[in-house]
């Protein structure tokens, strides 16, 4: 992956920035406020990320483009709050939420972004956690967790880790937790089974005896796991209807456009009040001008791969509340023995179930779930030890390359972050980071930039920064840092020496904390109206 170009702003001003390479871009100014940090979350945000935007600055109102260089093909993002387009390979795609985006970068093999197990589910990984792996924001850092951790931490980066290198270690756990409780659930059904084969070879006439059932906390934890899988049904059920009543509204909106198409052939549509010939088809922050043939073609066909998606979502959750429905009936069936004694007593006179037959299937299942737990146990202590040797091994990079820049450095990473308790002064947090995004991407030798956004902040010295640039150099893909220099070392032409082998782009020029200006609207605007989108709507 490469950044070819990105532009922000609206139709009264904008910016840019069509200058990057594919080697190392260094982004500097002599001051704060020159609009860096605009430009790196910018870029991001085109393509999914949450926004981290400087505080002021109204970022739902403005246009958000990013040209990307992925799998060897040009990809086209646009972003206006949260309403994306797409342009890939000359087809377009549409999508209201960074979820639809997410699906569609996964389901066109455009990102390899892994599965991770979230709250007893394995889900996509979301696009700021996966984005993590090679771009660093100025704002929100926190060595001791990821930098958007609000529904992810740093376990789920961890995961995403692991499931990278092939093992979703999480999961497994959970595999192997079911099994052990489904075993202890077999051997307590052997044993309610061998006392009613010896109750009933005592006393054949035990229609009139029910066990008074004790074990209330274990009726809680029963009738608490029902209600839990209940609720999950009815939540999955809600996510259906919701995606159903989307893509009916979608279907509708393909009749009601090809039948403007039909009107047009026949006739012209024009406002009663206005006179105006033009069509507009408003999707949230995006305007599209329907009336041009061109232009309603390519929204067609991107409402066709909504609907295509949206059935692929109702797919997948119907195939979740079915493994929910399936995990409600093994667990009516299951109940606990106390209880299923009371069903079973109450019931016995009625029943026909031989006891013998059920007592040997039941010793065949206990015998069969052993052996599955060995091999379960057997794989996750290789999936630990794997994870172990991964996050020692990265560690290990780490720890090198903070050598590497700062011999004298008294700090010494013993995992891939921090303790919560422990926090990096002045330069550390910074040599951190550093160390972390290029140890990540050595041991995985990822395909997609390294991106930081204020790469030397904590007063990261001139020696220190050399070896850093010249880390960066030395992995022979695009890099995008940016800088703040102070007025002597601005003065010295500090960059020149890295001319040769990066590319140099002075921010200085731009006027303190206005990046966005007119002269750039012009070139925005082509940009938008590539898209078939209106740039002087809404």
């Amino acid at each position: 992956m490469k950044i070819k170009s990105i532009a922000l702003g609206n139709a009264e001003e904008s910016y840019v920035e069509e200058r990057f390479t594919d080697g190392v871009n260094i982004i500097f100014s002599d001051d704060n406020n020159k609009g860096k940090t605009l430009v790196m979350q910018g870029m991001m945000y085109a393509m999914g990320n949450q926004p981290i935007f400087p505080k002021g600055f109204n970022y739902r109102s403005n246009y958000f483009y990013c040209k990307a260089e992925i799998n060897d093909e040009e990809l086209e993002f646009l972003r206006r709050d949260s309403s994306f387009l797409v342009k890939k390979q000359g087809e377009q795609y549409s999508f209201d939420s960074v979820t639809e985006l997410k699906y569609f970068l996964v389901d066109e093999n455009i990102f390899n972004i892994p599965q991770i197990s979230k709250d007893e589910h394995m889900v996509i990984a979301d696009l700021n956690l996966f984005y993590e792996l090679f771009f660093i924001g100025q704002d929100k850092r926190n060595p001791s967790n990821t930098i958007n951790s609000g529904y992810n931490n740093k376990k789920d980066f961890i995961n995403m880790l692991c499931s990278m290198n092939g093992y979703p270690l999480i999961d497994m756990e959970e595999t192997n937790e079911e099994n052990k409780q489904r075993i202890q659930q077999i051997k307590s059904d052997i044993a309610a089974t061998k006392k009613l084969l010896k109750l009933l070879k005592k006393n054949p006439d035990v229609s009139g005896y029910v066990d008074k059932y004790g074990d209330s906390t274990q009726f809680s934890v029963f009738r608490i796991k029902v209600k839990k899988l209940h609720g999950e049904i009815a939540e999955f059920k809600k996510k259906r209807n919701l995606e159903y009543n989307r893509k009916e509204k979608l279907e509708s909106l393909v009749q009601e456009l090809k039948s403007l198409n039909h009107e047009i052939e026949q006739g012209n549509v024009i406002c009663a009040k206005c006179g105006s010939d033009k069509i507009i088809y408003k999707s949230k922050g995006m305007s599209f001008e329907v009336s041009n043939s061109y232009v309603r073609k390519r929204v067609l066909s991107s409402i066709a791969y909504q609907i295509s998606q949206k059935e692929e979502i109702i797919r997948e959750y119907s195939y979740q509340i079915q493994q929910l429905q399936d995990e409600l009936k093994s667990t009516l069936q299951d109940v606990p023995v106390e209880l299923q004694k009371i069903l079973l007593f109450s019931e016995m006179i009625l029943s026909e179930i031989d006891y013998d037959n059920k007592l040997k299937e039941l010793c065949e299942q206990l015998e069969e779930l052993q052996a599955n737990d060995k091999n379960i146990s057997d794989s996750e202590k290789q999936a630990k030890q794997k994870c172990k040797e991964m996050k020692q091994d990265i560690v290990s990079r780490m720890n090198k390359l903070y050598r590497e820049v700062d011999p004298q450095g008294r700090t010494f990473f013993d995992d891939i972050f921090t303790k919560r308790d422990e926090t990096y002064s002045g330069s550390e947090e910074q040599e951190y980071y550093y160390s972390r995004i290029l140890a990540i991407n050595d041991y995985f030798n990822h395909s997609y930039p390294l991106l930081i956004d204020c790469y030397r902040s904590g007063e990261i010295s001139s020696q220190k920064e050399d070896i850093m640039i010249k880390n960066f150099i030395s992995r022979d893909k695009q890099v995008i840092i940016t800088s703040t220099l102070k007025k002597e070392e601005y003065t010295a032409n500090k960059y020149d020496q890295y001319k040769d082998n990066a590319n140099v782009i002075d921010y200085s020029n731009n006027e303190s904390s206005k990046l966005l200006q007119s002269q750039y609207v012009a070139r925005l605007e082509m940009i938008v109206e590539s898209f078939g989108v209106m740039f002087n709507e809404g």
